[in-house]
C-alpha cells in the first residue's frame, strides 16, 4: 500500500454522500451483483460464499428506509470486480481475488452496520464479534462496553463501532494472510521433496551401484525380490513409504477440525507428508545396510515391511507441522458480523 494514501477516516465513510433506498435490482440502479458471479463462476466454493453474503447485504439495503452511506455501494462494487476476475496461477499464489473480495466486502458489512438506524439494537452482537478478534485490554473492546458506550453522543458511538468492527476485521484479515503464507510455503516444500525423490529414483534407475539398497549377508534381499541391485529398487522403496504415510495422511484428515477459512492447508500437509514417507523408507534401508539393526530384517517381505512403517513414522516430524497449522487456521477462523 501506498504510505501516501491513509485509509478513510470513520467519519468520511459514514457521511459521504448517501444514496436513497435501493431496488431488487440493486440501489442506485446498481446491477445484481451477486447474480454475475454466480453466472461466471458456478463452481467456486468460496466465490458462493461471498454471493451469500452479498446478498444478505443486498436485502438489508432494500429494507433500510433511511440513506446509505456511499462507501457501502462503492465496496460492493470492489466485491463484484474482485470476485469475478479469473483465477490465475499468480493470483491463486498472491490470493488477490480472496483477500481483495473479503476486504471489501467486510468494509461494506462494517460501514452499514455502523450507519444502520438500529445500531442500539446491534450492539450486543456487535461486542460479541469484536471481543471474539480483539484482546480484553484493547480500547476498543473497553470502550465498547454499556458503561463508556452509552455515555457517548450518537456519532461518536457511530464511529466507535465502525472502528471497532475494522480493526476486527484486520485482524482476521491478517490471519488469513498468515495462513495463505504458511500454505505457499508448505507447497514449495512439497515440491522440494518431490523434485530430490525423482532425482534420486531417476539416478538410481540410471545408475544401479549409486545407492545399495540390498541387505543380508551376501546382500541377496532386494526391494524388488530380486538377488542382485536393479534399476527399480528405490522406486519400489519409495512406493512402500508413500504407502506408510498414506496411513498418516488418513490419520490427519480424521484430526482436522472443519474451517470455514478461505485457503485450506490439508492437501499440501499430505504431499509434504507422502513426499517425507518414501525418503524416510529409502534412508532407513541405508541405516540397515550400515549394519546397525542387521538382525531386525531377514527377508524380501519384512524389507518391504520396514519400508512402510518408516514411511508412517515420518508422522513424528510432521506432526509438529500439523499443530502449527492447526493453531494458524484456527486464528484465521472470521468473526462474524452482526446481523
Amino acid at each position: 500500500m501506498n504510505p501516501d494514501v491513509r485509509p478513510p477516516a470513520p467519519e468520511a465513510l459514514l457521511l459521504s454522500g448517501a444514496n436513497g433506498r435501493g431496488s431488487s435490482a440493486g440501489a442506485g440502479g446498481e446491477p445484481d451483483w451477486s447474480l454475475r458471479i454466480e453466472k461466471l463462476h458456478p463452481s467456486s466454493a468460496w466465490r458462493m460464499a461471498v454471493v451469500e453474503r452479498l446478498q444478505q447485504l443486498q436485502a438489508d439495503l432494500d429494507e433500510r428506509a433511511g440513506p446509505v452511506p456511499r462507501a457501502v455501494h462503492t465496496a460492493m462494487r470492489a466485491v463484484a470486480r474482485a470476485a469475478e476476475l479469473r483465477s490465475t496461477l499468480p493470483r491463486w499464489y498472491s490470493g488477490v481475488n480472496i483477500e481483495r473480495t473479503w476486504r471489501a466486502l467486510h468494509l461494506a458489512e462494517s460501514v452499514l452496520i455502523a450507519s444502520s438506524p438500529d445500531l442500539a439494537g446491534r450492539i450486543p452482537d456487535v461486542r460479541a464479534s469484536v471481543a471474539r478478534k480483539l484482546p480484553q485490554k484493547d480500547p476498543r473492546v473497553q470502550a465498547l462496553e454499556p458503561a463508556v458506550f452509552d455515555a457517548m453522543a450518537e456519532p461518536a458511538q457511530r464511529a466507535l463501532v465502525l472502528t471497532a468492527l475494522r480493526a476486527a476485521d484486520d485482524a482476521s484479515h491478517d490471519a488469513a494472510t498468515s495462513v495463505r503464507s504458511l500454505r505457499n510455503r508448505i507447497i514449495l516444500f512439497g515440491l522440494l521433496l518431490l523434485g530430490v525423490n525423482i532425482l534420486i529414483g531417476w539416478l538410481t534407475a540410471r545408475h544401479e551401484d549409486m545407492l545399495p539398497l540390498c541387505i543380508g549377508a551376501a546382500a541377496d534381499v532386494c526391494p524388488t525380490g530380486r538377488a542382485v541391485a536393479s534399476s527399480g529398487d528405490v522406486w519400489w522403496l519409495q512406493l512402500m513409504g508413500v504407502l506408510g504415510a498414506s496411513i498418516a495422511v488418513v490419520v490427519l484428515l480424521l484430526r482436522t477440525k472443519p474451517s470455514v477459512v478461505p485457503y485450506t492447508l490439508t492437501p499440501y500437509q499430505a504431499i509434504v507428508k507422502i513426499m517425507l514417507g518414501a525418503i524416510f523408507a529409502v534412508v532407513g534401508v541405508l541405516v540397515l545396510r550400515t549394519g546397525l539393526l542387521q538382525d531386525l530384517v531377514s527377508s524380501h517381505a519384512s524389507l518391504l515391511l520396514f519400508a512402510l512403517i518408516l514411511g508412517y513414522s515420518q508422522e513424528v516430524g510432521t506432526r509438529l507441522l500439523d499443530n502449527i497449522a492447526d493453531q494458524v487456521v484456527q486464528k484465521a477462523q472470521p468473526a462474524a458480523h452482526p446481523e
